[in-house]
């Protein structure tokens, strides 16, 4: 199984852009919601929140990576390219079969 990759993103944002540009050349399927768009204050918010309890600098984009069990296993803000292959990349079919 796959795992649930979703990318907060905002506009204009080169660090965005980079980060979904490296996704699409390495396969990751991935979500993209735009966390600046009417409507998204909350959500905004929440991201503001969480780049605090990680103690960074919330730039975007925010990037969360959830297990088949819906168990968030990573997230990170800004263009991470290690992070990308780390987390976003692998299928959690390919950990089985490693182990």
């Amino acid at each position: 199984m796959t795992r649930k990759v979703t990318v907060y993103s905002k506009n204009p944002c080169g660090q965005c852009t980079l980060t979904k540009n490296t996704m699409n050349k390495q396969g990751v399927e991935y979500e993209e919601i735009r966390a600046d768009l009417p409507g998204m204050e909350e959500l905004a918010e929440s991201i503001r929140d969480r780049a605090k309890e990680l103690g960074v600098t919330g730039t975007m984009p925010y990037v969360t990576v959830h297990d088949a069990n819906n168990q968030l296993i990573a997230d990170w803000f800004g263009f991470i390219p290690s992070n990308i292959t780390d987390h976003a990349a692998v299928r959690d079919d390919d950990e089985a079969d490693a182990a």
